[in-house]
């Protein structure tokens, strides 16, 4: 980590570190159905996410640490298209105003 001012800045290989932990937080949550669960991640993910965002120093990360981590995206996305067709019916149902007689 470096410092800058008050603030700690993980180095890029740190921050995909925490990125591959916050993913594999993720997708055991989404595998096991602890939906509920997510808000609770959102921050750690999201700082994990923007960190990782910077450009890395060549030769930090390996092709295949790369590649690793696009899959583990991947499949966060797809989980979560799934499960947000699998509740647009409810919440669509919700959201329809109740005729009264």
């Amino acid at each position: 980590m470096t410092n800058i001012g008050e603030t700690a800045v993980p180095t890029p290989t740190d921050a995909l570190s925490s990125l591959d932990k916050q993913l594999d937080t993720l997708m055991s949550m989404l595998n096991n159905g602890e939906w509920e669960r997510l808000p609770d991640l959102e921050p750690a993910l999201l700082g994990a996410l923007t960190a990782a965002n910077r450009p890395l120093p060549s030769g930090s990360v390996t092709r295949q640490q790369l590649e690793s981590l696009q899959v583990k995206l991947t499949q966060a996305i797809e989980a979560c298209i799934t499960r947000k067709e699998q509740i647009a019916p409810l919440v669509n149902a919700l959201s329809k105003p109740k005729i009264q007689p």
